[in-house]
């Protein structure tokens, strides 16, 4: 499973449980990367954002995030 895949369950959760500011953040950090990588990177800081800022939110979607977080070996350089 790509960190993709995981990204879109996470936007799933978020509709489903009325997160969409939430949701709209982290989709406003997907476009505004210019390649996999940074794309990858300005999800991932917005997603460990929330692990302090909206804590119920991160724990709904902490797998997923976990998920993406070990996704990080293929764009070390």
């Amino acid at each position: 499973m790509s960190w993709m895949d995981d990204l879109y369950v996470i936007y799933q959760k978020l509709d489903a449980n009325s997160c969409q500011e939430v949701k709209k953040e982290i989709i406003k950090a997907q476009l505004n990367g210019c390649s996999d990588g940074t794309i990858y990177y300005l999800v991932l800081q917005q997603l460990v954002k929330l692990k302090g800022d909206k804590a119920p939110v991160y724990e709904l979607i902490k797998g997923e995030v976990e998920s993406i977080i070990h996704a990080q070996s293929a764009y070390a350089y």
